[in-house]
């Protein structure tokens, strides 16, 4: 009796850890931010996960590059850590990660900054011709990250 009520407790544990990170997965907002004329965008994702600071956060924000049928091609984050006070609010630091799917996009020129209450990152993403020479298009991109006086982010 005592083995079956250790496997279903173990059952119902195993059960549980998929559900908690969907709930994780449930708190990031996205949108989409840019559609381009042949029906490629950019989608915007914040990244939330719960924590209990009061006082100091660190999150991310992504723009993703899509094609028309939703196929990733490059994304770029940025990473910010803020503090703040229920007065004011200072980003304390800054920085860029970046994703390449496409072996038709290269990416260049990332740069990561920081100013005031706001955490930056840029990049710029050009598209070429499969047979590498000529430049398709060019998308320069920045992602901001801004933390209001209570925590929160947009």
């Amino acid at each position: 009796m005592k083995k079956i009520l250790k496997t279903i407790a173990l059952s119902l544990i195993l059960c549980m850890v998929p559900f908690h990170n969907v709930k994780a997965l449930e708190n990031n907002t996205s949108y989409i931010e840019e559609i381009f004329e042949d029906g490629s965008y950019i989608e915007i994702t914040i990244h939330e996960e719960n924590t209990n600071a009061r006082s100091s956060t660190t999150k991310k924000k992504t723009a993703t590059y899509k094609g028309s049928s939703g196929t990733v091609y490059w994304s770029v984050t940025v990473q910010g850590t803020f503090n703040y006070d229920g007065k004011t609010s200072t980003c304390t630091s800054s920085s860029i990660s970046t994703a390449n799917y496409s072996s038709t996009w290269k990416l260049s020129n990332k740069k990561a900054s920081k100013s005031g209450n706001t955490a930056s990152a840029s990049v710029t993403a050009k598209q070429y011709h499969s047979n590498g020479t000529t430049v398709l298009q060019t998308i320069n991109k920045t992602v901001k990250l801004t933390c209001d006086k209570n925590g929160k982010l947009s």
